[in-house]
């Protein structure tokens, strides 16, 4: 149902688009990858290429003045991660080592501001160009887990008291699987032939919600998990380091950090500009 409705507002914000004068439209397709970065991540900054998930996208830009454009953009792919040195304390109060992980689906609609930087030839024409954009948009996600071998949905089992009303500390309903999420990036791209357009970019994106990998810093009470509608299967999910539960007595823990969830999309931009093609190449630079 989210996702149905985050097509139709993207659907609409098309519609008003096409009003504008059709030579200054740009239609295209975006093909590359997206990375997770939050609690799962590994510590040590770089390119971890097993967290990398393939990502793609349509997006259309208008441009009403030469160094200003406004594109809004359909993203789709995945994030994952997998924590391999994850800590929690056991049945007996010892910290335990044990593999943490998460998938989720992705689903974004944004709206973005871009600003060109520089020019290299002419900017009503054929031209070399680097820009900055920065924007808004809604992502829907849904993160599973992986335990046995068997994927589950972790927003139902509700792993760190979620609406159980136990605790002050516990948030009062499941977290929403939609939110707004921050849009910031660059990239640079190249038009020739009047109406092709190829280019390369890489943008962040800060998520309005700590649960894109369904931990976050609550401090939980491993009975308080038991006892929900899940029961077993959320108590597991949520601490896996206890092997025993008949000795559990009152063991507390943070699953998280106080870090936020990012992710990037980054790739190739294909687009063919709509309209009638420029005339004037004065291959000027412009700065």
């Amino acid at each position: 149902m989210h996702t149905r409705f985050l097509l139709f507002s993207f659907l609409f914000v098309l519609g008003i688009f096409t009003t504008v004068r059709a030579q200054e439209l740009e239609f295209g397709i975006k093909v590359g990858g997206s990375v997770y970065s939050g609690d799962l991540s590994p510590e040590e900054l770089g390119l971890h290429p097993e967290d990398m998930n393939f990502a793609g996208g349509l997006y259309l830009r208008y441009r009403p003045t030469t160094r200003f454009g406004i594109r809004v953009s359909g993203n789709f792919g995945r994030i994952s991660a997998e924590e391999d040195d994850a800590q929690a304390p056991n049945e007996l109060g010892e910290q335990v080592i044990f593999s943490r992980n998460f998938r989720s689906s992705i689903t974004e609609f944004n709206a973005a501001l871009e600003y060109d930087l520089f020019y290299i030839g002419d900017p009503e024409g054929n031209f070399f160009a680097s820009y900055v954009y920065a924007g808004v948009g809604v992502l829907s996600f849904n993160p599973e887990g992986e335990m046995d071998g068997v994927f589950t949905e972790l927003q139902p089992l509700r792993t760190e008291g979620q609406g159980s009303g136990l605790s002050p500390n516990y948030d009062a309903t499941p977290y929403e699987l939609t939110t707004v999420v921050g849009v910031v990036g660059g990239g640079v791209r190249v038009r020739f032939a009047d109406r092709i357009v190829i280019g390369l970019e890489l943008g962040a994106r800060r998520a309005g919600t700590d649960y894109l990998d369904d931990v976050s810093d609550t401090r939980v009470n491993y009975l308080d998990v038991l006892q929900g509608d899940n029961g077993g299967l959320a108590a597991r999910f949520s601490n896996p380091a206890v092997e025993n539960v008949a000795e559990v007595t009152d063991l507390t823990y943070v699953r998280g950090g106080d870090a936020g969830d990012y992710y990037f999309i980054g790739g190739l931009t294909v687009g063919i500009t709509i309209g009638a093609s420029s005339s004037n190449r004065s291959g000027c630079y412009k700065f």
